[in-house]
């Protein structure tokens, strides 16, 4: 036997434990499935801490959905920790360099002043949407049914967090760069201004909730392509440079960057659910229309943003319009009737 096949043959043997989707078990598989032990797959003992009500760590009661296998999931972009980090570090780096550029060259300058208002306000009030989907997807990938599952949620929330503290940062560096800029009334309109208040009935609804599939769902099903969608995209990025502002598109793509990863996770959560256990679809779709009612009215809320915008190049109805156009498409993708 030669000395290659030896180590193909040892390889193989140190994850024969895994189960790949392919032929071959991947990299990803091989750092990311069982890190996570349950009964019933290597644990003959049982569970053998408990918490004080007597529950273990994990419980498949956790969630309504129910999996015969809840290891069969791959991620199709088969990210562990090192492709993530990369991933992450270039998007830091962009919205560093297009900061610093924007410095350099006193782009700060060009900015519309209303759009600065809008910039101290609203657009740093918005990080509390991110920070409040953070803590919630930390509840859900707690309680997640396998490694492979809890992996991108751990992922996105951690992206969650990013993008909140890219807002803080920037507006730190405007603040720095702008005489008069400030960000110090965004808590107080994010707890008191009309145009969030559905948006934060909607957080704090989604805080207290305790099924993992039931926020990653309603996350990444409902209020990332909507709500999220709307603010982010339609209204940031495309009315930032109609304001003289070619910086805050940087800091906002990468959140629609993430955004697009999480649709793909997503798709394939959806669709093993419902491959696994076709009584899972109609727990996604009541779900689905439990929530939807709140998240439509924080998108709503958001009407009075568009009227005020300045150089505004869409009203809320045609940005409300694309957003619904492309949730229809999401809706087909997932295969779901939704609503």
């Amino acid at each position: 036997m030669t000395e290659k096949r030896a180590r193909a043959n040892r390889k193989a043997s140190s994850f024969a434990y895994i189960k790949p989707a392919k032929r071959r078990a991947t990299q990803y598989e091989e750092i990311t499935l069982h890190t996570q032990w349950d009964p019933k797959n290597f644990a003959a003992q049982g569970w053998f801490n408990y918490d004080k009500q007597g529950r273990p760590i994990w419980s498949d009661e956790a969630t309504l959905l129910k999996s015969p296998d809840w290891w069969a999931y791959r991620d199709p972009n088969a990210e562990w920790f090192t492709p993530y980090v990369k991933r992450q570090a270039n998007t830091g780096r962009a919205i560093e360099a297009a900061i610093s550029g924007a410095t350099r060259a006193n782009l700060f300058e060009n900015y519309n002043s209303e759009w600065l208002d809008f910039l101290g306000t609203h657009y740093s009030a918005y990080r509390y949407v991110e920070y409040g989907l953070f803590m919630a997807l930390c509840q859900a990938q707690r309680e997640a049914g396998s490694d492979v599952i809890a992996q991108p949620i751990v992922f996105q929330a951690v992206e969650k967090d990013r993008h909140a503290q890219d807002i803080t940062l920037y507006g730190m560096a405007l603040e720095k760069a702008i005489d008069g800029f400030s960000d110090n009334t965004c808590k107080q309109i994010w707890l008191e201004d009309p145009c969030w208040q559905s948006a934060r009935k909607l957080v704090e609804r989604l805080l207290a909730a305790r099924d993992w599939g039931e926020i990653n769902v309603i996350i990444n099903c409902l209020i990332e392509p909507l709500f999220s969608s709307l603010f982010n995209r339609e209204l940031v990025m495309r009315h930032a440079p109609l304001n003289g502002d070619a910086t805050t598109t940087i800091v906002a793509e990468g959140a629609e960057a993430d955004r697009d990863v999480r649709r793909q996770t997503t798709k394939a959560f959806t669709d093993l659910m419902c491959d696994q256990n076709p009584q899972n679809r109609d727990v996604i779709n009541a779900w689905i229309i439990e929530w939807a009612d709140d998240v439509f009215a924080a998108c709503e809320g958001l009407r009075p943003l568009f009227d005020r915008l300045p150089n505004a190049s869409l009203t809320f109805d045609q940005a409300y319009e694309r957003v619904l156009t492309d949730f229809s498409e999401i809706k087909q993708d997932l295969e779901l009737t939704l609503v």
